[in-house]
């Protein structure tokens, strides 16, 4: 441990390389949804739901799920949502235009159009995905999607590009993080298709689910680092190399995927010492990380903003894409 309060971690760390840039269809008149077959592959995801509202800060979560797509060989779906300015009454059923009021019909057809118009853009692996359109609270609405029709990844913008505009266009995803019951990928810009991961275990138990999630995103070569709260508290957070999580990953995930997949990747395992949100940032900071990956604490609903939840702080101030993992689920 340094006693400035650096960065201990080994020289082989190298620089983070530069990352390039990396539907439903809501039929008006008929109000049907295509149904997908099965993915040729298996394992986990199966199927991705792209909640979009058709601005600049949604193209992220749509060149991300084409990424994981295309290289799993998988559906996708895309979702928007119109969220009324007066609350419309609940019903059970899926909203559409038909059921505004007259005043809010106008802006949930600039919203439809915005959202079509963005997929003609992207017409080049967007434009082929079902497009399914709802009215309600978004976070609500997507959640729901996502349990209805067997998604297992939802994807959206992260929603924000410096620290004022997370704290006020990011809330649609922290909503979404409290509501999921499946795990959700906040892609940021320039982090579409993630190399180098930071797998954030911050209460010191080991989560299968997520390590599992996080090494279906990644190449199989991909440099990956576990960090876990020290024992010892300090005042200031220091991280300390622990030397290789190997161990640590062939115990959470069993022999099968360690031998097969785990043996590919550069595993580490860094000790966080005192606070343990601004221990991760540092660690993705400096090993370059473009995606972290953290449990999503509690049973899907407010409970989680009373549980000493890291994925949610991460959501705000990471640099990167988020992954979070809800607690109930299993990863194959």
């Amino acid at each position: 441990m340094r006693a400035d309060g650096g960065l201990m971690i080994p020289d082989r760390i190298a620089p983070a390389a530069t990352l390039g840039a990396l539907p439903r269809r809501f039929d008006v008149e008929e109000h049907t949804l295509p149904r997908f077959d099965a993915a040729r592959t298996g394992g986990w995801p199966r199927r991705i739901l792209v909640g979009t509202d058709g601005t600049q800060s949604a193209v992220p979560a749509v060149e991300a799920a084409r990424a994981i797509a295309e290289r799993r060989g998988i559906p996708v779906e895309i979702e928007t949502v119109y969220r009324p300015r007066v609350p419309l009454p609940w019903s059970g059923t899926h909203r559409g235009i038909d059921e505004c009021e007259h005043t809010e019909r106008g802006p949930a057809v600039t919203l439809l159009h915005r959202v079509r118009r963005q997929r003609r853009e992207l017409r080049q692996y967007a434009h082929g995905w079902p497009l399914r359109f709802e009215i309600g609270d978004p976070a609500a609405v997507i959640a729901r999607a996502a349990a209805e029709g067997g998604c297992d990844l939802v994807v959206a913008g992260i929603g924000h590009f410096d620290l004022l505009g997370a704290r006020c266009d990011g809330r649609t995803v922290l909503r979404i993080a409290r509501q999921i019951g499946v795990p959700l990928l906040a892609a940021k810009a320039g982090c579409e298709s993630p190399t180098r991961c930071v797998i954030a275990l911050p209460d010191g138990q080991v989560h299968a689910p997520t390590i599992r999630a996080a090494l279906r995103l990644l190449p199989p070569d991909a440099p990956v680092w576990i960090a876990m709260p020290d024992r010892f508290a300090t005042s200031h957070p220091e991280l300390i190399a622990s030397g290789s999580a190997r161990e640590l990953v062939a115990e959470a995930l069993g022999e099968v995927m360690a031998s097969d997949e785990g043996d590919r990747h550069v595993l580490e395992r860094v000790d966080v010492s005192g606070d343990m949100l601004s221990g991760v940032l540092r660690l993705t900071e400096e090993a370059g990380a473009d995606l972290v990956a953290v449990p999503n604490r509690g049973a899907p609903g407010q409970v989680r903003v009373f549980l000493p939840n890291v994925a949610e702080p991460l959501l705000v101030a990471a640099p990167c894409s988020v992954l979070i993992v809800p607690d109930e689920i299993a990863i194959p």
